[in-house]
């Protein structure tokens, strides 16, 4: 799984080109794109642990079936979240804001919150950190402490990768944003772009 990742953020990265243009639409359809892709990487995420997870659980025993048992829990949410994001930006597709100050503010809000889901994915792996610990020294249930630990180490870590590379990604975009309203000039009758070469 974690060799499909890998791929995923050499394609994101590698596709990030964008033409400076005076239409703020194409910059907010960009968005939606690298949302989109990411959603895509998401939902293969979820369905690949919950195939995976969902064969291993009745064929495996102790801590190692409730490591299973985990990712799959987890990664119905993960699924669900991706669903919902697709239709959403589904939906942003039928009603662009054509306006540069919408976008803006989109802008930094999608940043922010793949910020500060990247800040929660650490929360996640020192969960199962705390978890896998506590599995040493519980006389309750220390098998399934064990297993849910290194589950929530193995999807927090990868959701921690997941959340960095597009909040890179959306800010590497909103960076452009920002050179291109810096290059717009309007004087109330015209509109000027500038090029510096």
């Amino acid at each position: 799984m974690l060799k499909y990742f890998t791929i995923f953020i050499g394609v994101l990265l590698g596709s990030g080109c964008f033409s400076q243009t005076t239409d703020p639409n194409l910059f907010y359809k960009e968005q939606i794109r690298i949302n989109q892709d990411g959603m895509k990487v998401l939902g293969g995420w979820a369905a690949a642990n919950m195939i995976a997870s969902g064969i291993a659980t009745g064929q495996t025993q102790g801590s190692t079936k409730y490591f299973h048992q985990m990712n799959i829990y987890w990664n119905i949410v993960n699924g669900g979240l991706a669903a919902l994001s697709t239709l959403q930006t589904n939906k942003q597709l039928q009603r662009l804001p054509n306006n540069w100050e919408a976008n803006r503010a989109s802008q930094k809000k999608i940043e922010k919150l793949f910020l500060i889901n990247t800040g929660l994915d650490l929360v996640y792996i020192g969960t199962g950190a705390y978890l896998l610990n506590r599995s040493s020294t519980s006389c309750n249930s220390p098998e399934m402490l064990k297993g849910y630990g290194q589950s929530l180490i193995l999807q927090g870590g990868f959701l921690f990768l997941f959340d960095g590379a597009m909040y890179l990604l959306h800010h590497k975009h909103g960076v452009k944003h920002s050179k291109l309203l810096n290059q717009i000039a309007f004087d109330g009758q015209r509109i000027s772009l500038t090029w510096v070469f």
